[in-house]
């Protein structure tokens, strides 16, 4: 009998069906009509074979307790041994609720509250999240990146991570999710024998270990050394394999009866490890019936990537791809562009309608990237990749349009409590391209090392406009800091002479008053930063009440008390009764990317130190972690008032200095009066990137 060929060249509609795919789409990437290239599971129709034990299956209407056949993992023992050459005895392998499901159960065993565990991004974004959600601590080994685009393992940081964190645990991706590396034998006995030596139990995420192309072999890690068997749990799964994440099943092997024995025990006392129905049946039929089925889909799969190779080499310089040598994503490199994550992210969302893996998912290290998942008809392929290319020319010809960037651009830093910007006068001059200008001049090395540009411009209904770019180019619609320092400029070098005036912002028009020295220059300024707004629509954040005051959020399994407080932009303000940068640093950028905002927010963790005094540290979205920020002072004493922490005035303390927050008892608006100084003057020559 001949063998069945299959059709990947169909399209299946797969909305109505619950697909993550889709469903998720409007809530993660801000709309519906985009081209899904994001989660991991391909739009190839099942193996028949998996499809038809299934309803064999449920021909009988009774679905009672079941256990597992010997057939069942004979069925996984052949598979390995027939596509890897692994022996695993049946007594070594069990089933497991899930791969993610695994991770944490492993880390739960092997490992207590506050142990570190090693992981090496860009890699698979739920190491991160089940570690920590775990209450373990992320040790970062990030790889190593040549010039010619290639990964290695750098081994000269890992032992140093060990020696200063002295971790407990290490997963390895193997082969590397989002890359496609299969690791060589040599760098996995190398960890392996590292780990062992420093006590470190192994894990081994093996999903895509199937998924193999260009007839690559996959190498299990427990199989390169004796470290290796002795000191490893490997986990794997025919979900990505035969496109059934759907039906969770997974399994894990351990040679050594060390590790083995207690863990499946424990695995058993409550039951981990026992199939249910639908993934006993589903995992069976794949492995022993299913092997034509995904040499077909492998050899598609090829195709397909080395189709997207070719069109990204004839059609698309700008941007390139590293060949993987397993699973269905390709990793591609946008950083030619020069634009930030959050602007490349924007521009494939907004004008390609193309919906990616961001590449800061996987960690900061996938900034510039992004995943794509090829595992799709080659006509959907091929009309995404399409889209890519006119989105890449659009933005191309928009960048020379509007480039108009002078060779030499003067400029002035100021400062406002330690929030430092670049001021650019464009009062008698246009500048394109500022987001980009923002991200060139604020680097550390080769820039001016601040927080951002404000550019200074004219305005039909203020005195003057400012625009803010954030060090990542992104634009904010309001710096209370920022606008002290740019009323002191304009009144400094006499642009207006009047003490009192106004500054057109993108969230409204601001008044201000200005505080001058014995000099005649102006050393403090008071700001009316308008009504506070707590409707949720109009902060905005995600939220049914009135008003979101000390409500509980989940971040990682903990409950955080958010206030949430616009000042023209989103704030969320946590009281807390001390202060750490783990807490800052850790739960600001979690909190700020967390799923109640619609567009990012910033946090403020809060400290009531005495009647009407208040410390504050900000972490602002697009910043990180600033030494003050003006909206970010006044949303906490809005948020001490409303939870009736505090009454007016407050004084709010910040890493670089005190501001005095008040509310004019008349109108309700929001009083800021703080410092401003002139830090120096100069000249900045763009590079021909900006």
């Amino acid at each position: 009998m001949g063998t069945e060929t299959y059709n990947f060249d169909n399209v299946v509609d797969r909305h109505d069906t619950c697909a993550t795919k889709f469903e998720e789409m409007d809530r993660k990437f801000g709309r519906h009509d985009l081209l899904p290239f994001w989660i991991a599971d391909m739009d190839f129709e099942a193996c028949p074979c998996i499809i038809n034990a299934l309803r064999r299956r449920l021909d009988h209407a009774v679905l009672g307790y079941t256990s597992a056949p010997g057939e069942f993992w004979d069925s996984i023992t052949s598979w390995l041994q027939k596509r890897h050459g692994w022996k695993v005895n049946t007594d070594e392998i069990t089933f497991m609720p899930g791969l993610k499901k695994a991770l944490s159960l492993c880390i739960n065993y092997f490992s207590k509250p506050g142990d570190g565990i090693i992981i090496q991004p860009p890699v698979y974004h739920s190491f991160r999240s089940v570690i920590e959600g775990n209450a373990r601590k992320v040790v970062a080994n990030p790889l190593k990146i040549d010039q010619q685009g290639q990964y290695a393992m750098d081994f000269d940081g890992l032992q140093e991570v060990i020696d200063r964190e002295h971790p407990t645990m290490m997963i390895v991706c193997n082969p590397h999710n989002p890359i496609g590396l299969q690791w060589d034998a040599d760098t996995l006995a190398r960890v392996a024998s590292i780990c062992r030596a420093n006590g470190i139990i192994l894990v081994s995420d093996e999903i895509y270990g199937d998924m193999m192309l260009g007839g690559k072999r996959h190498i299990p890690t427990a199989t390169v050394s004796d470290d290796a068997r002795e000191n490893t749990v490997t986990l794997g799964a025919p979900s990505k394999t035969f496109n059934i994440p759907g039906i969770v099943s997974a399994w894990a092997v351990v040679k050594s009866p060390r590790l083995r024995e207690p863990f499946f025990n424990w695995l058993s006392a409550s039951e981990f490890n026992t199939p249910p129905i639908a993934a006993m049946v589903a995992t069976q039929a794949a492995y022993e019936e299913g092997e034509s089925w995904l040499d077909q889909v492998l050899d598609y799969l090829q195709g397909n990537v080395d189709h997207a190779f070719k069109f990204l080499g004839s059609e698309l310089s700008e941007v390139s791809m590293y060949r993987p040598d397993a699973s269905f994503a390709i990793w591609l490199d946008f950083r030619k562009l020069g634009l930030p994550q959050e602007e490349l992210v924007k521009l494939l969302i907004g004008h390609g309608r193309l919906a990616l893996s961001d590449g800061v998912s996987f960690g900061s290290q996938g900034e510039g990237f992004m995943r794509m998942n090829v595992g799709v008809p080659r006509v959907v392929l091929t009309e995404g990749l399409k889209r890519l290319k006119q989105t890449i020319a659009d933005f191309s010809h928009d960048l020379h349009r509007h480039m108009d960037i002078p060779a030499v651009i003067p400029f002035v830093t100021m400062q406002g409590l330690g929030n430092k910007f670049a001021f650019i006068n464009c009062i008698d001059r246009e500048i394109g391209n500022l987001s980009l200008l923002a991200v060139e001049m604020s680097q550390r090395h080769t820039g001016l090392d601040t927080d951002g540009i404000i550019a200074i411009l004219p305005s039909d209904v203020a005195d003057s406009r400012m625009r803010i770019f954030n060090a990542d180019g992104t634009e904010a619609q309001m710096c209370g800091n920022g606008i002290r320092c740019v009323a002191k400029y304009l009144y400094d070098n006499q642009i207006v002479t009047t003490k009192n005036l106004t500054i057109e912002t993108m969230s409204g028009i601001k008044c201000l008053q200005v505080h001058t020295g014995n000099d005649g220059l102006v050393k403090n300024v008071t700001v009316d930063m308008g009504l506070p707004v707590t409707t949720p629509d109009s902060v905005p954040v995600r939220y049914q009440g009135a008003s979101m005051l000390d409500v509980p959020v989940d971040v990682d399994g903990k409950h955080v008390r958010i206030t949430a407080v616009s000042m023209g932009n989103p704030h969320g303000v946590t009281f807390v009764d001390n202060f750490t940068d783990q807490m800052v640093h850790g739960m600001g950028a979690k909190l700020e990317n967390h799923e109640i905002w619609n567009e990012k927010a910033n946090i403020e963790f809060a400290r009531v130190d005495a009647p009407g005094t208040l410390s504050v540290r900000t972490w602002e979205r697009g910043a990180g972690e600033t030494m003050a920020c003006g909206t970010g002072a006044c949303a906490a004493a809005t948020a001490a008032v409303l939870t009736g922490r505090l009454n007016w005035p407050i004084t709010v303390r910040l890493l670089g200095g005190n501001l005095l927050i008040d509310c004019d008892s008349a109108t309700g608006h929001i009083l800021m009066t703080g410092p401003a100084a002139t830090l120096h003057s100069g000249e900045f020559y763009p590079n021909c990137n900006c």
